[in-house]
């Protein structure tokens, strides 16, 4: 019988562990020297509001849905194959951004990304006007319909395996537009094109 009762005790003390906002105080479990941190494969469901994270934040695998609105990271976001669905405006992240496999479908206005977005096997249908990227966007085996007008990415454009068909009317690439298959019917009357065009 006792044995029975901390089994149970057990059973409820792990569910409860599943489902635990990240707080200040469990901050320092998952921080290292270099001020990134780490949450992959960890039971949070969400990030405290005000978190200034001096290095690299790491929420892949996770059920973390969204980043709170005043959210600063100051090196790389990695939210790979993790419940992450919404983006609040007002979140900056000073490198990169890799959202491979996460729940994204809008990529609001207003956010600053210091280096590549990568989209690539997300539900993500929606990008905003003049979104201007410093480094390659994949939107790579998405329902992407349409790319933004006067979109500018500096790096590399990769669009296989998505549905856009027909490119905005104003649009710069400085690097290569990667069509990975996709067919294009209509092509920008304004492009910019630091590169080659690849099928």
């Amino acid at each position: 019988m006792l044995r029975l009762f901390f089994t149970i005790l057990l059973l409820v003390g792990s569910t409860n562990a599943h489902s635990a906002a990240l707080d200040p105080f469990r901050i320092l479990n998952h921080l290292d020297n270099y001020g990134n941190l780490d949450l992959r494969n960890k039971p949070y469901t969400e990030l405290p509001s005000g978190l200034v994270i001096k290095g690299n934040l790491n929420i892949a695998k996770t059920s973390i849905k969204s980043l709170p609105q005043d959210l600063d990271i100051q090196g790389s976001l990695t939210a790979t194959n993790c419940g992450l669905s919404k983006i609040n405006k007002g979140v900056q992240i000073k490198g990169y951004a890799n959202l491979l496999g996460s729940q994204i479908q809008r990529w609001p206005s207003g956010i600053k990304v210091g280096g590549y977005i990568n989209l690539t096997d997300t539900p993500l249908n929606s990008l905003p006007p003049r979104l201007r990227v410093k480094g390659d966007l994949s939107v790579i085996r998405t329902p992407l319909e349409t790319l933004p007008e006067g979109l500018i990415v500096e790096g590399n454009l990769y669009i296989g395996g998505s549905n856009i068909s027909e490119f905005p009317d104003t649009m710069t690439v400085n690097g290569n537009i990667f069509l990975g298959g996709n067919r294009i019917s209509k092509w920008p009357t304004n492009l910019t094109l630091g590169g080659a065009v690849a099928p």
